[in-house]
């Protein structure tokens, strides 16, 4: 029985991406696989309105049995599944109507957050942190939930991104003024302190 891919409900809430932006990206991808499977649907009709011509054409001018016989079986094969053939199409449509839907509620919110002259796919590169740092602190606050504190694992993803860092210290979840452990390419292992927006705080050394 034919159903939809997924249901609105589902697009809204279960796609991935925990921002607008990231949230068109994948919305996109949807909608460019569901326009492809009403392009082949229509590219199916037309196969087999073709082979209903060249079965006519067959039997008007040649007395090629097998041929016949085999465009016959390939007709009623086909026929065989033209209802749910057609129900598979309207679902497919009615799927398209829901993300172009959709889409447009999320362009609503994220266009006054567009750079200006920067396409959608620069826009996606451009949010990515945003993504990052959404992800890593519901993931946080899920498991402070669960377990009463974030999991180590989730900590040093938010420790590979220093603006992400600085959110979540920003916020609550991560006790402000928490250094991230840093070594350069000689091996040096030190504590760096950051700043809200993520730039290393400098500190004097007044030991005399």
């Amino acid at each position: 029985m034919p159903s939809k891919l997924n249901s609105e409900f589902n697009y809204r809430t279960q796609v991935i991406g925990e921002t607008p932006w990231e949230k068109i990206k994948t919305l996109l991808g949807f909608l460019e696989g569901r326009k492809c499977a009403k392009a082949m649907q229509e590219v199916s009709a037309l196969r087999q309105e073709a082979a209903k011509e060249k079965l006519e054409y067959l039997k008007r001018t040649s007395n090629i049995r097998h041929e016949i016989l085999e465009l016959e079986a390939n007709l009623l094969e086909a026929a065989s599944g033209i209802e749910i053939s057609k129900q598979a199409f309207k679902l497919n449509l009615e799927e398209i109507e829901i993300l172009e839907k959709l889409l447009a509620e999320l362009y609503v919110i994220a266009e006054p957050t567009r750079i200006k002259g920067y396409t959608d796919e620069q826009m996606f590169e451009a949010n990515a942190v945003n993504e990052f740092t959404v992800w890593c602190a519901r993931e946080m606050q899920a498991e402070i939930l669960a377990q009463g504190r974030p999991s180590s694992a989730r900590i040093r993803n938010a420790m590979s991104s220093p603006q992400t860092w600085a959110a979540l210290q920003e916020i609550g979840l991560i006790p402000k003024g928490t250094p991230i452990l840093e070594s350069n390419n000689l091996s040096e292992i030190r504590l760096i302190p950051r700043s809200p927006n993520g730039d290393i705080v400098l500190v004097e050394n007044n030991a005399t």
